[in-house]
């Protein structure tokens, strides 16, 4: 059984995490199998946007914890030079969009519990739609260590919250993410796959270029001053103004037609 469902369908390609009986907890097969489903969203001209969910009653509830334990135990009894990690066999980053140099939008369809390394996954998504019995969690520290992505937390919400969440590692609903910025809109479970297809045909209407470089402007602009990111900008829409679609942007506008993009 395929531990990632990966389906194409238009110019929407639809990223399903598949372990429901383990509540899509990250092991190396689900690691390994995302990672090679980044890449091939990745270089497909042919799709523009992604939506990634999880199978059943969660999202993707972070990493196998059971694999972990049986490094812990083989640390205790086992030479160093025998001890293997899963971590390296498939470290969990592989499992990141955002380790693949991902220009094209991605949309995370959250559907129960997104904690630890599944909230990672959502946070690198770029936009976030939730059920309103989704929780959210960084429940690490629990077991002794921080989550890897504890330094970028306060990126997506306020600092305040954000040490709220990794120092007392409660739980937080899908409201409160809604109210602190972390997703973008509840609806309900029904409607989960149906709002992220919707606004995922609204996004293709667009210039694919044009998206793929704001979404680039946004992640390089965020540690830039003013006036580089301004720079960056200028640059990247002088690159723009040399591309057929943005001819055919402007000439679809005055016949006020749909433009017909073809990604050049």
């Amino acid at each position: 059984m395929s531990l990632v469902i990966y389906e194409k369908k238009d110019k929407i390609a639809y990223i399903t995490m598949n372990r429901p009986e383990k509540l899509n907890a990250l092991n190396p097969e689900l690691v390994n199998e995302l990672a090679k489903t980044w890449v091939d969203f990745r270089d497909d001209d042919d799709v523009w946007v992604a939506i990634l969910t999880g199978m059943g009653n969660a999202f993707c509830a972070g990493v196998d914890i059971a694999s972990d334990v049986e490094l812990l135990e083989a640390i205790k009894g086992t030479p160093p030079s025998r001890v293997i990690s899963w971590e390296k066999e498939a470290p969990a980053w592989r499992a990141s969009p955002a380790s693949y140099d991902l220009s094209k939008p991605i949309i995370a369809a959250i559907n129960g519990y997104c904690l630890g390394g599944g909230l990672w996954l959502a946070l690198e998504s770029d936009i976030r739609l939730a059920t309103p019995t989704a929780q959210f969690g960084v429940p690490e520290p629990r077991l002794g260590m921080p989550a890897t992505f504890t330094a970028l937390l306060q990126r997506y919400i306020p600092r305040g919250v954000a040490c709220e969440m990794l120092l007392t590692t409660d739980g937080m609903s899908a409201h409160r993410a809604y109210e602190v910025g972390l997703v973008n809109r509840i609806v309900s479970a029904e409607e989960l796959l149906p709002a992220a297809t919707e606004m995922a045909e609204r996004i293709c209407r667009n210039n694919p270029l044009a998206i793929r470089a704001a979404k680039e402007l946004v992640r390089r602009g965020e540690d830039m001053s003013r006036p580089d990111a301004m720079s960056l900008t200028d640059h990247v829409i002088h690159s723009l103004m040399r591309t057929e679609d943005i001819m055919e942007g402007f000439k679809a506008f005055v016949e006020k037609r749909s433009p017909i993009w073809k990604g050049k």
